[in-house]
């Protein structure tokens, strides 16, 4: 039997706070290491907050020039190299757990110990578990999805997050979440977005640097080249759903939409104030006129298998000038 270590590269508040509902719930889960890689001073006292009113459970992993980069990231990998632990590695953005997460997770991967490398939940807005929801699930998805992790729809349009994350949130308060399961699937040789996903100490400590280099992008190398490399492919287990918040690609509208605070709402909590960080006028319009243009070409429909389809509000589209 393996401790279950949760482990979140942090901050943002805004979703640390739905997170650690969560987390802190899961009895399953014996500790939470939070990365500090916050950009935000502001973040940075909420981690220790939740350290300090948290001892023994809560631990704080630091590291010098930390800067809040993606390339910071995996530096921290090392030193997750307990033998006896299963991490599970949670971005900051998820925003709706299953009751005993961490022991489901683990079942599975201990019963398949020596097949794959490591071990993924079915991530609600990931766009490969999107694309397996709309060929295998109940769930009726009327979108061009492609088997791929940059999916023009299912990775970059907020418009198609915002209905994906209402079927989800109805499918919970109906208790209809057999609608989102879908076979296990390997995955190998293809990128795979990891918002969550579990592995063994034990693997980090054997292939030392070999497990993440530091110069690499770890989406990259721990979805595709790693499993390559060892011979052992990753694993979707797609009996047990995990709801992801955004992308960067989506994360502006978003916000914008109310979906976060739906989900706040969702776990009985009381929704924050979130702001949004300012983006330079070019990203803005860019995104603007995207998020426009894939609005045009595709009016997506998600819908459970009795027809039903979420109408709590549509996706409000903020002008250059208004966000």
């Amino acid at each position: 039997m393996h401790r279950i270590v949760a482990v979140t590269p942090a901050g943002r508040k805004r979703y640390l706070e739905l997170l650690a509902h969560y987390v802190l719930a899961d009895v399953t889960l014996e500790e939470w290491q939070l990365w500090d890689n916050c950009r935000d001073p502001r973040d940075r006292v909420f981690l220790e907050e939740l350290a300090q009113r948290h001892p023994g459970r809560v631990k704080l992993v630091r590291l010098p020039g930390a800067d809040g980069g993606l390339r910071s990231i995996n530096r921290f990998y090392p030193t997750l190299n307990d033998p006896n632990a299963f991490y599970i590695k949670l971005d900051d953005d998820i925003v709706w757990l299953p009751r005993h997460f961490g022991a489901r997770l683990y079942q599975q991967a201990a019963a398949e110990r020596t097949q794959y490398i490591w071990w993924s939940p079915l991530i609600i807005n990931n766009a490969l578990c999107s694309w397996l929801l709309k060929y295998y699930s109940q769930v009726s998805i009327d979108a061009d999805l492609t088997a791929q992790a940059g999916c023009v729809h299912a990775w970059r349009s907020p418009a198609f997050a915002v209905h994906l994350h209402r079927a989800f949130m109805e499918a919970v308060r109906s208790r209809a979440l057999d609608a989102f399961e879908v076979p296990d699937f390997a995955v190998s040789l293809a990128r795979f977005s990891i918002n969550c996903i579990g592995f063994f100490g034990s693997d980090v400590l054997r292939l030392g640097a070999a497990f993440c280099p530091t110069e690499v992008d770890d989406e990259e190398w721990i979805s595709a080249v790693l499993p390559s490399r060892v011979g052992r492919p990753g694993r979707i287990a797609g009996h047990l759903p995990v709801s992801h918040f955004s992308f960067y690609t989506q994360e502006h509208h978003l916000i914008a939409s109310g979906v976060l605070d739906e989900y706040y709402r969702l776990a009985g909590l009381q929704p924050g104030r979130f702001e949004i960080p300012p983006l330079p006028f070019k990203h803005r319009l860019k995104r603007h006129l995207i998020a426009r243009w894939l609005e045009a070409r595709d009016a997506y429909v998600i819908a459970l298998p009795n027809g039903d389809r979420p109408e709590s509000g549509a996706l409000q589209c903020l002008t250059p000038s208004q966000q």
